[in-house]
């Protein structure tokens, strides 16, 4: 639960710092936008200065040569009718976006144009002509104001974008301070938020480590205790269970002749539950061995050990003619003495189990799997890759609904009554060697058809 609300409050801090992010690229990108619009508007006005500077030019040397006769009024005359030519170019690449300003320079063009020719005419006739007439300056001039009236238009114009553009840089600007700083904000706050709940996460998981730590400490204690209970079973209990069958024993051979005939079969009884009772010590010591593990892991060929099994049952195996057939059986990486008792456990079950109207059959047969035959044991395995090593019999089988029963210690599906002996512990013991080997055991069966256990081996490929 609470890794779902750090999740989720991951996820929403996410999307909103982006949304903002977005939301404060977009102000900043239409404030970069009026800071270019504004230079633009600089550029042209810029440029309307200088045609207007550029006309002053023209007045000033068309009356400088007509007072003077000073070429060099005449040379600067021409240069600024080619300047301001140049200076209305540029000022039409620049507004070619305004309709409204493309109709204002188009008049300028034809008023720069009558006036430059009004000039041409003037300083021709000034050269030419004894008598020059005075009021054709006059009317140039006249046509001087036109053009200045034309290019303040464009000017009044284009200040009044500048302006609006100015305010609306401004606008923006403050509205991308402010975005920034409610940016700022928001990430502070929820990462203060963040840094609270995994902060408060980390102290739970810090308390519960140091329970699990004291837990640990008290399941190491109870371990020990058991394995001192394991110990006193082994040795101490063991040697009244002896006493007890050496007594009846006595009992038996040696005052037979007193010693009516129920009481013989009593004390028979009594001497064959204290030698099953002796063997279920036995077994128990065997099953809690498997938490001490005093041997290194190493490369085992199955196909030995079974050869191995087969060999030490010999006997039984003949006597009750059991057919026994092994397929391609891989090397495994384990512990040799926990992995013989393991097969001989499995073996003495469907040895157990046999059916009177079959001839008896074992396969054992392995290959690589994918972990998702274990996906109902743990899902997280699907990735993983095991030995499969399958056990099947054609015994007297077992119903599925029992399939967990089987592997739990004293739990035996068939009462002594039916004729099958057995303490119920050793399918528990192949568990406990499989969990040691890191792998698992499951468990199929049909009744009256088979026994099936498959054994899974962590791949080493």
């Amino acid at each position: 639960k609470k890794l779902t609300i750090i999740l989720i409050s991951f996820f929403i801090s996410f999307f909103l710092m982006i949304g903002l992010s977005f939301f404060c690229m977009e102000r900043f990108n239409t404030y970069a936008n009026y800071s270019d619009l504004m230079d633009h508007t600089n550029l042209i006005i810029n440029n309307i200065y200088q045609a207007e500077l550029h006309l002053k030019d023209i007045s000033l040397n068309e009356r400088g040569y007509m007072l003077t006769k000073d070429s060099t009024h005449k040379k600067h005359m021409y240069d600024a009718f080619d300047s301001v030519k140049n200076d209305i170019e540029d000022i039409e690449k620049l507004i070619i976006d305004n309709p409204i300003q493309q109709k204002n320079i188009d008049i300028l063009q034809d008023s720069v144009e009558m006036r430059i020719n009004a000039a041409k005419t003037n300083i021709f006739n000034f050269d030419t002509a004894h008598n020059y007439a005075f009021s054709k300056f006059l009317d140039s001039r006249q046509l001087q104001r036109a053009c200045s009236r034309n290019l303040k238009k464009i000017h009044n114009i284009e200040d009044k974008l500048l302006a609006e553009r100015f305010k609306g840089e401004q606008v923006y600007l403050e509205l991308t301070t402010k975005t920034l700083s409610y940016i700022m904000l928001i990430f502070c706050l929820v990462t203060l938020i963040l840094f609270i709940i995994l902060l408060k996460e980390l102290t739970s998981r810090i308390k519960y480590q140091d329970e699990l730590q004291a837990k640990v400490i008290d399941l190491k204690r109870s371990h020990t205790e058991l394995e001192d209970i394991a110990y006193v079973a082994s040795h101490d209990l063991q040697e009244p269970l002896r006493k007890i069958q050496v007594f009846s024993n006595m009992l038996i051979y040696m005052k037979q002749n007193n010693i009516e005939d129920d009481s013989i079969e009593t004390l028979k009884k009594i001497n064959s539950l204290s030698n099953r009772m002796q063997i279920l010590i036995s077994d128990l010591r065997n099953l809690t061995s498997l938490t001490k593990i005093d041997e290194l892991k190493a490369n085992i060929d199955l196909n030995r050990i079974i050869q191995y099994i087969v060999i030490d049952l010999d006997d039984e195996i003949k006597e009750k003619n059991v057919d026994i057939e092994i397929q391609n059986l891989p090397v495994i990486m384990g512990y040799e003495n926990q992995i013989k008792i393991l097969f001989k456990a499995l073996f003495n079950n469907s040895l157990k189990f046999i059916k009177n109207d079959a001839v008896p059959k074992i396969t054992i047969s392995g290959k690589i799997v994918d972990g998702q035959l274990l996906n109902e044991v743990n899902s997280n395995l699907k990735n993983k890759k095991y030995y499969m090593i399958t056990f099947v019999d054609n015994g007297i089988g077992f119903d599925n609904q029992y399939m967990n029963k089987i592997f739990h210690m004293f739990q035996k599906l068939h009462s002594n009554k039916a004729g099958f002996e057995g303490k119920g512990i050793g399918l528990t013991i192949s568990q406990r060697i499989m969990a040691n080997h890191e792998g698992y055991i499951l468990a199929d069966g049909q009744p009256k058809l088979y026994a099936s256990f498959q054994l899974f081996f962590p791949y080493q490929g």
